[in-house]
């Protein structure tokens, strides 16, 4: 266990929220540029693809990943559901950048439905809503 201080603690948490947006926003703006790709074959949309994965995905999921480890190691208490559903939230988005990272690279080798990548905007939006209230209302 980690004993942060008060203005540590309070700036990893802010570190860790920042970098949880970027990588959300990052995510839902792969999949529009993953349906755009798919509807608009194209070498520009690979380019951008790789960027915002390169410069965006990565580096703000790593930095969640990482701000978010030390404050669980500063919690503590890992007995409490809702941290444990939180994780599995977190686990979810990770296989779901992985999922969206293979489907983009396979774009340029078979057309895929343009729909599929619309609709995949959703889930990353819905499981940080699910993030966020369970860190707030601590429901269980």
């Amino acid at each position: 266990m980690l004993d942060l201080s008060y203005d540590a603690y309070a700036w990893i948490r802010v570190l860790h929220i920042a970098a949880v947006t970027a990588w959300i926003g990052g995510l839902v703006a792969l999949s529009e540029v993953a349906a755009l790709h798919a509807a608009e074959p194209g070498g520009a949309w690979a380019a951008r693809e790789r960027a915002l994965m390169a410069r965006l995905v990565v580096p703000a999921s790593g930095l969640a990943l990482l701000s978010g480890g030390a404050l669980l190691l500063n919690y503590g208490d890992m007995t409490e559901g809702w941290l444990h559903a939180k994780l599995t939230a977190v686990l979810l988005l990770l296989v779901y950048q992985t999922y969206l990272a293979r489907a983009v690279r396979r774009l340029g080798e078979a057309a895929q439905p343009v729909r599929s990548f619309g609709r995949l905007k959703v889930f990353p939006i819905a499981l940080f809503i699910g993030i966020v209230a369970l860190v707030i209302v601590r429901p269980f």
